[in-house]
């Protein structure tokens, strides 16, 4: 039996997320430049994270029956969904408001806070507003490559965020929050290609 094994499939590295990046044309890829950055757009590096960074698509399929046969005629996909999550470690405000997308973000200085202390940043919530929606990636270095190296990328065409903010302030351990990107159907784009692209370096 000639069972071939490629090493450098096999995949290990972490995930750097990046907000409102430029989505890319039909028929294109998430442009990237030799270190990873993205390409267009204004993309903000949403900072360090903990554990695995998780990309996941899936579909719901529906078999058909139909009384003459004992095992389905057909399949239908019914819906679909594509999501980015991981948990993210830097507090800055003007970041998790991306998350947090009913929270308004405000920042500028009070005189009445204590000098040296005057500057802030300020998430504020509390009743209905148009949620925004930008593409978003994920992106991983492929392992072993040579310069300049090869990655891994995910797009989602047009993405809400969620996270439901539960900070905890401990002397031991970082405060840490979980987000989510989930993606929408871009119904600009063609059938088959308006929610999501994942595609690799060779």
């Amino acid at each position: 039996m000639a069972f071939t094994i490629t090493v450098p499939d096999i995949h290990q590295g972490p995930g750097f997320l990046w907000f409102n990046v430029q989505q890319p044309a039909a028929g294109a890829r998430l442009l990237v430049d030799a270190n990873g950055n993205p390409v267009g757009g204004s993309p903000i590096a949403m900072g360090a994270s903990e554990g695995a960074a998780k990309f996941q698509f899936k579909a719901k399929l529906e078999p058909v029956q139909i009384d003459q046969e004992t095992a389905p005629v057909d399949v239908l996909m019914t819906s679909e969904e594509a999501l980015v999550e991981l948990t993210l470690k830097e507090s800055s405000l003007a970041k998790i408001t991306k998350m947090l997308e009913h929270g308004t973000f405000s920042s500028g200085t009070d005189a009445g806070l204590p000098a040296g202390a005057q500057t802030y940043e300020q998430i504020s919530v509390g009743g209905l507003v148009a949620l925004p929606t930008a593409p978003v990636a994920l992106i991983s270095p492929r392992r072993g490559t040579s310069s300049p190296t090869k990655y891994l990328l995910v797009c989602l065409y047009k993405a809400y965020g969620f996270a439901e903010l539960d900070l905890s302030f401990t002397r031991s351990k970082e405060s840490v929050y979980k987000v989510q990107f989930h993606g929408l159907a871009d119904l600009t784009r063609a059938q088959g290609d308006r929610v999501a692209q994942f595609y690799r370096q060779t």
